[in-house]
């Protein structure tokens, strides 16, 4: 080498020297810029000198883009976010291509469709999310090639299918030259990264091939961020799960005390409502409400019973053996109470922000479940208790004389035999008298039992009015119907049969009379039943035949000549106190009274005629008796 610079003058070594220098830092030397340096060297030597140059730059610039490529990979490998991850390699392929706007469209294989998610340098509102048909457009020849496309000017090209929605994105966004290279590993392609200019031009060998590198680095990136990313959610996840499943654990654990502690459903629904943090009831196998946690709303019933969406969800229920939806009047979902095929009740819980989870579902089924047993272990409690009082019902109402056996077993229920009684007749049709027994039970006030009739009741003492009250509303609620309760008095036990007796009487002659609601006295109803016996409807044929024209008179002048009629006879005959008790004047109740003449005929008023009148009259308007 040093032979060889020996040959060189000391100007051409200079001149040597200071190109190699120029060389070495990478500078481009032209053509003309060689020449005149080398001087009389040759053009030769000239050439030559500016492709090394060129050479130099290229990898120069070559070095940087890889150095570049790397720092940037180094740095995107510790985000685990997709989004962020998107936007920070667009942002990053953005700065190392150097093109006005990069974006990065992914790839649903699904539906064969591409979306932008993330972009830099863009303005226009349509870009972000913009939707990419399938075969539609540069993206969509990328994913299917696996290979880089570009158009100089996307104006011009028609090589390929167009959108209208694409289109007017672009034409918003003024793009003309547009790069577009796969996003993919191991095959797999994930997505689509763009480079895009707002001019025409030509991409070159070495952008195409930056891009392609960093788009390889992408994907890897990309596809790391997306199994982190799903890692992390998986583990959420469990972690979830896991404190669910020690929040269910712990419910069931206060559940299971609850049954061995013969607690009820009121602290069932306070317990589950705890643990959901939802409103939540539970009703009995009739719909009835049974308990219900703060904050669960009673519109859920209407007059006592379930509306008609909680029906159906409950039959849903009852079949499945899970959850059923409701999804109306606040509710969730309702969980039927079976014991094996039978019904017992019924879990309501509300809605919140958030839907179920499995494990709640299961939670309320499991929740369910502990209600049968309690609802089972409380109906054989109260079953045998009211079977004994059932019995000592029927001994009593029999006229047993074992008076030591019927005191005994008093005693043991907290019953005086000794006292005045109180009974109840309740008509009730067969196949609703359990029902009507079962929604009478576990009332320590009073014996129930079972007779021809219906439903019989024994309430012991005076002044038992609040609790025959008690007795009618609920077998009023059991029925859901017209309910008419007899009520009649006994001095001793030994009283008992016929008391019952004359109130099972009353009550066969007051459907006749059109008394079908209500609450009636034996008392009352004495005077008839001696006259018309059970026969009710002849005791309505006899009202109305003594007083049809008065009662037509009344339907169709809305007049009430039969209440004049009933408070004159009450009232002796006497007009003046006739007119006290209406509040009106004599001469009114004289004019009432010159009409019932000319209805009834002149001699209406005579003692015997008065009393078959004033008979019935009460006979009439025990048709309009309502419950009170």
């Amino acid at each position: 080498m040093a032979e060889h610079t020996e040959r060189l003058g000391p100007q051409a070594r200079h001149a040597v020297v200071d190109l190699l220098r120029r060389l070495e830092t990478g500078e481009y030397l032209g053509a003309e810029e060689a020449e005149t340096i080398l001087g009389d060297m040759g053009e030769e030597l000239a050439s030559q000198v500016q492709r090394t140059s060129a050479l130099v730059g290229r990898l120069r610039r070559r070095e940087r883009e890889l150095l570049a490529l790397i720092t940037s990979t180094h740095d995107l490998v510790d985000v685990h976010d997709p989004q962020a991850v998107l936007k920070r390699l667009v942002d990053r392929a953005h700065d190392l291509v150097g093109t006005e706007v990069t974006y990065m469209s992914l790839y649903d294989p699904d539906t064969d469709e591409l979306f932008v998610r993330a972009s830099r340098g863009t303005v226009s509102p349509r870009f972000p999310g913009l939707r990419v048909p399938t075969g539609v457009g540069i993206a969509s020849r990328v994913v299917h090639t696996l290979s880089p496309q570009w158009v100089a000017d996307y104006s011009e090209t028609a090589d390929f299918d167009r959108d209208p929605e694409i289109d007017l994105a672009v034409k918003d966004e003024r793009l003309r030259s547009l790069l577009g290279v796969p996003v993919s590993a191991d095959g797999e392609i994930l997505g689509v990264l763009f480079a895009a200019d707002r001019s025409a031009r030509s991409f070159g060998g070495d952008e195409i091939a930056l891009l392609s590198a960093f788009a390889d680095q992408a994907a890897l990136i990309l596809r790391t961020a997306r199994l982190f990313s799903t890692a992390s959610e998986a583990a959420q996840r469990a972690r979830k799960h896991a404190e669910e499943m020690a929040v269910a654990a712990r419910v069931h654990e206060r559940l299971t005390a609850l049954v061995l502690s013969g607690h009820g459903p009121r602290e069932v629904a306070d317990t589950l409502a705890g643990a959901l943090e939802r409103p939540v009831a539970v009703v009995d196998r009739d719909h009835r409400p049974l308990a219900s946690s703060p904050g669960a709303a009673e519109r859920r019933w209407n007059d006592g019973r379930a509306l008609p969406e909680v029906v159906r969800a409950a039959e849903r229920s009852r079949a499945s053996g899970h959850c059923a939806d409701v999804g109306a009047h606040g509710l969730a979902t309702v969980a039927a109470v079976m014991a094996g095929p039978v019904f017992l009740g019924l879990v309501l819980v509300g809605e919140s922000r958030e839907p179920l989870t499995d494990l709640e579902q299961r939670t309320i089924e499991r929740s369910a479940q502990i209600l049968a047993l309690l609802t089972m272990r409380r109906d054989a409690l109260t079953e045998a208790e009211d079977r004994v009082r059932g019995e000592l019902a029927l001994d009593l109402l029999s006229g047993s004389t074992d008076t030591e056996s019927l005191e005994r077993r008093a005693k043991a229920r907290g019953i005086e035999l000794d006292r005045a009684w109180t009974v109840l007749a309740l008509p009730v049709p067969d196949t609703r008298r359990h029902t009507v027994l079962r929604a009478l039970s576990g009332g320590r006030g009073w014996l129930a039992a079972v007779q021809d009739g219906g439903v019989g009741v024994l309430i012991p003492g005076e002044g038992a009015t609040d609790r025959a009250e008690e007795v009618r509303a609920r077998a009023h609620q059991a029925e859901a119907g017209a309910t008419t309760v007899v009520v009649g008095r006994a001095e001793g036990t030994a009283g008992l049969p016929e008391a019952m007796r004359e109130a099972w009487e009353c009550a066969a002659l007051l459907p006749g009379l059109g008394a079908e609601e209500g609450v009636f006295s034996t008392e009352e109803y004495a005077p008839y039943l001696a006259m018309f016996g059970t026969d009710g409807e002849r005791a309505r044929r006899f009202a109305e035949r003594l007083l049809g024209p008065v009662i037509a008179w009344d339907r169709d002048h809305g007049t009430d000549l039969i209440g004049t009629l009933l408070t004159y006879v009450d009232s002796g005959a006497g007009v003046t106190r006739t007119a006290r008790t209406l509040f009106v004047h004599p001469n009114t109740v004289k004019q009432r009274l010159e009409r019932l003449s000319e209805l009834l005929g002149s001699d209406w008023r005579s003692s015997d005629a008065l009393f078959r009148l004033g008979v019935a009259a009460r006979l009439h308007v025990i048709g309009r008796k309502r419950p009170g």
